[in-house]
This record gives C-alpha cells, sequence and structure tokens, in this order.
C-alpha cells in the first residue's frame, strides 16, 4: 500500500499544478480559436478538480494522507508550471499534449500499484481516468493535425 499511497499522492500533486495552468492557458490564450480554446480550457480545469477531489477522497477512504498544500504539491510534481505570457491557441493545445500524454502514463502506473494491492475501487478509478485521458489525447491529436 505504500507504493500506492505515494503514487495516488504523486496524482494529487500534479493535478493541483494541472488546475492552476489550465487557468493559465485559458486566461492567456490568443488566436483564432480563442473562444473554442477557452472554453475548452475551462472544462479541462474543472475536470482537473473533480479528479483532484476523487483521487483525494479515496486516499482518506484507505486511510492515507493526500497532499493538501501548494507547497508540498509543487516539491512533488512533474507539470511544469508557464509563465504569465500571452500565447496562441495552438501552442497552448499542444502543451496541454505533453502533460496529458503524462497524466495518462501516472494514471497506468496507479493503476497497476492499485491492483499489486489489490484495491479493485482505485483500479475502477484509474480505468475511468484513463478511458478520460485517451478520449481527449485523440481529440486533440486531430485538432493539432
Amino acid at each position: 500500500m505504500a507504493n500506492l499511497e505515494i503514487k495516488l499522492n504523486q496524482y494529487v500533486a500534479d493535478l493541483m499544478v494541472m488546475y492552476t495552468k489550465l487557468h493559465n492557458v485559458h486566461w492567456y490564450v490568443e488566436g483564432r480559436q480563442f473562444h473554442a480554446m477557452h472554453e475548452l480550457f475551462e472544462m479541462y480545469y474543472d475536470k482537473a478538480t473533480e479528479d483532484m477531489d476523487v483521487v483525494a477522497e479515496r486516499m482518506l477512504q484507505l486511510g492515507m494522507k493526500p497532499v493538501a498544500n501548494l507547497k508540498s504539491a509543487l516539491e512533488m510534481t512533474k507539470i511544469e508550471e508557464r509563465t504569465e505570457e500571452f500565447g496562441k491557441d495552438l501552442d497552448f493545445v499542444q502543451i496541454v499534449n505533453k502533460d496529458y500524454e503524462y497524466l495518462l502514463k501516472l494514471t497506468l502506473e496507479v493503476k497497476e500499484a492499485a491492483e499489486e494491492a489489490g484495491d479493485d475501487p482505485t483500479v475502477d478509478i484509474m480505468n475511468e481516468f484513463t478511458a478520460y485521458y485517451q478520449k481527449q489525447l485523440w481529440m486533440i491529436k486531430a485538432t493539432l493535425a
């Protein structure tokens, strides 16, 4: 279970930073697809906060302690923060694509740790997240094509 707790905390920390990063691209996006991208990034950050809550509450159900402050999250995260600069719509989609590819990989790692721990409910949660990231990455790749 110790490995699972480490992986789940990594997930929470990454989603905390991703939530902020998605706000960043939501606020600083420019370009021909501004309106569509502004709405898309809002949908993404709403999903990030939902998922962060699901994972943190699952950890609490398991008697684990989820990371719950920004300092700790920033020490743990593998998501790179972004500066406050305006940028083009499709450039920001590429940024999200990179982060979503990482989050998909992490989701699969958490699922594996949950399987090893015999934690079927967490496996189910990660299966749902896997489907989400796979669909979003497909749509992002189609947007960038």
